[in-house]
């Protein structure tokens, strides 16, 4: 379900799948289903084989998280579209990506926290991408989404190597105040899970702030190298 302005945009201005042409959004649902290629479910830390996309014994031991859901490999038009949503100022690509989101997705009790942008990016897209993406999956599934997390610092990870990210990453967020936690279901949300270190960081201070389980859904996933 998406917004009554971008309902409006949409007439006014219709978009065309960027695979088939087809008026419809930027990528059509046929092809998000095509593109849909992530093969058997995996750990999206280490990516060794897991059941329904939670981290393996040993990930699970050196993160609290539970679970990382994403719709696609970041890769062909999934990439693309990304790029359209965090380079060119393509707001309305996030509504497919949200499609594929939700396909993934269990039903659950959550509060859905997006991981905050820099706030130099904001200005400069104009929005948070992990904003739109949480709101809409939150409108969709009737969940409550919340600006829990607040960013600290702002270093940039493009380019970073997975020990550079684990670092930068470590005190990144800090919980937002007069903001509560403890007991909840959290299903965090962001655009692309390539180490997991942002995940990660995010949901250790939640956990330490009393969330009793922490998820996490991407729109799409570099797998480690091996």
């Amino acid at each position: 379900m998406t917004s009554l302005l971008e309902k409006i945009i949409t007439i006014i201005a219709p978009n065309y799948c960027i695979s088939c042409g087809k008026q419809d959004n930027i990528l059509c649902e046929s092809c998000i289903i095509s593109e849909h290629n992530l093969g058997f479910p995996a750990c999206a830390l280490c990516a060794k084989p897991s059941k329904d996309w939670r981290l393996c014994e040993a990930c699970n031991r050196v993160s609290d998280l539970r679970c990382i859901w994403p719709a696609a490999l970041y890769e062909g038009h999934f990439e693309r579209v990304l790029h359209l949503l965090k380079f060119e100022r393509s707001r309305e690509a996030h509504m497919p990506l949200t499609t594929a989101m939700l396909a993934m997705l269990p039903y659950d009790d959550w509060i859905v926290v997006p991981l905050p942008t820099a706030a130099k990016r904001v200005r400069q897209r104009g929005y948070d991408q992990a904003v739109l993406l949480g709101q809409a999956i939150a409108r969709s599934r009737g969940l409550s989404a919340r600006q829990v997390l607040e960013r600290v610092q702002s270093t940039r990870q493009l380019g970073a190597n997975r020990v550079q990210r684990h670092k930068q990453s470590a005190k990144m967020f800090c919980i937002a105040p007069d903001v509560d936690v403890h007991g909840a279901k959290i299903l965090l949300v962001d655009d692309v899970c390539t180490t997991g270190a942002t995940l990660t960081a995010a949901a250790r201070l939640l956990r330490q702030a009393g969330a009793v389980q922490v998820d996490a859904v991407v729109a799409a996933w570099r797998p480690p190298k091996s």
